[in-house]
C-alpha cells in the first residue's frame, strides 16, 4: 500500500485508531475500556481485525492476548486523516482551496 492511497475508515474505526495512536500499543480490552461506551468485546475485536486487513494495524502475541499497534508512523496516520478530511468535506480540494473556504465562511 502506498502512502498516497486513501483508506476509508468508519467513525468507529477512526476512534479505535486514535486510541491506539495515543496509547502506542493496546489490547482489545484496552480499546474497549477507552471507548467508554457500552460496546461489545467481539465488536471491538472485529473492528480491529478489519483495521488490520486494511493495513492500519499489526499485532503481536503477548501471552494469550494480542497487542495491537499502528502499522505505520503517526505522521503517516496524520497525513491519511487530513487527506480523508479533504476528500470527505472539500471534494479532494487542496489546501489553498480549503483556506479560501475557511476565510469566506464556507
Amino acid at each position: 500500500m502506498s502512502d498516497e492511497s486513501l483508506i476509508y475508515l468508519s467513525r468507529r474505526e477512526q476512534q479505535i485508531m486514535d486510541i491506539i495512536l495515543r496509547l502506542g500499543k493496546a489490547t482489545v480490552s484496552d480499546v474497549q475500556d477507552e471507548i467508554g461506551e457500552d460496546i461489545n468485546y467481539s465488536t471491538v475485536r472485529a473492528l480491529m481485525k478489519i483495521l488490520e486487513d486494511k493495513g492500519q494495524l499489526k499485532h503481536e502475541k503477548q501471552g494469550i492476548k494480542y497487542l495491537y499497534y499502528p502499522a505505520g508512523s503517526r505522521k503517516n496516520a496524520e497525513k491519511k486523516a487530513i487527506k480523508n478530511l479533504l476528500k470527505t468535506f472539500f471534494n479532494n480540494c487542496n489546501v489553498y482551496c480549503w483556506s479560501g473556504s475557511v476565510s469566506s465562511g464556507f
